[in-house]
């Protein structure tokens, strides 16, 4: 088994093509070509089983969530799975329960002249059903970047408070108000993907020459306090002029969006073997 998945990511580097690490790093970046294009691909989301993906483009002027499902090596150009020309929306996440809920940020306000109070709200659609907002998590500030852990019992997500974007983290699947509480990290780190044992955290906060990067967390227990976050330097390249941010956990892979040399201009979607990230 572990050879056939070994057979099937090397497959995958070499129909999407290679590329280098800034900062004298040898390490070996996937560039997601067909989904990308020459406006902001980023919210990576993958499936489990590294088959599906989901994501957020501004292609169309604002953003719309897209999908991409690959039955080989390559994801294929992702098409439309929610979209609105008034509306944006960001950071999706799917979540397999009793039923298969995709979670997602949207900044829609029903009447015009509410449109100064417009900000994004974390809300969750099951199937077709309308998507329906989420009480314990939604505030009037934005809410973005949700993260649930098997089982519900963690729900991670950030707020943008007056300090910068904060992590805060509640328990279930439809979290119940005031339970929600900080998780402790310096404002500016934000965006939570855990590894499957719930151990290991990646997140984005910043540089600090101003730009976004890619940091690490672990902790010893479920339910433990996180360490420090660590910077992941051979993620980062000096020519990124927004950096390395948006993390998603899947498997043995981590998916980001960068400037990165080498894309198709503005965010492109990457992905990396987390083998390669000591």
């Amino acid at each position: 088994m572990k050879h056939t998945v070994a057979v099937a990511w090397m497959m995958f580097a070499l129909s999407l093509g290679s590329h280098g690490a800034g900062g004298g790093n040898d390490i070996k970046l996937i560039h997601l070509d067909k989904v990308n294009t020459d406006a902001d691909e980023d919210d990576p989301y993958v499936s489990p089983s590294g088959l599906t993906l989901i994501y957020a483009s501004n292609k169309a002027g604002t953003y719309d969530i897209l999908t991409s499902r690959r039955n080989g090596a390559a994801f294929p150009a992702g098409k439309p799975y929610l979209a609105s020309p008034e509306d944006d929306e960001r950071s999706p996440f799917m979540y397999q329960g009793v039923n298969l809920d995709l979670y997602f940020s949207i900044n829609h306000v029903p009447d015009e002249k509410l449109k100064d109070l417009k900000n994004f709200d974390i809300v969750r659609k099951t199937g077709e059903r309308a998507y329906l907002p989420l009480l314990g998590v939604s505030e009037r500030e934005d809410e973005l970047h949700p993260w649930i852990t098997p089982g519900g019992r963690e729900f991670y997500f950030s707020r943008k408070l007056k300090d910068g974007w904060t992590m805060f983290v509640t328990t279930g699947v439809v979290p119940g108000p005031g339970l929600a509480k900080d998780v402790g990290f310096p404002p500016g780190f934000c965006r939570a993907t855990l590894s499957q044992s719930g151990l290991t955290m990646y997140l984005q906060g910043p540089l600090d020459d101003g730009r976004t990067g890619i940091y690490r967390s672990k902790r010893s227990r479920i339910g433990g306090a996180w360490s420090k976050p660590e910077p992941v330097p051979a993620l980062d390249h000096p020519e990124a002029k927004r950096g390395v941010m948006s993390p998603c956990v899947s498997g043995d892979r981590l998916y980001f969006a960068s400037d990165r040399p080498g894309g198709k201009g503005g965010l492109d979607l990457w992905a990396v073997a987390i083998s390669q990230l000591k």
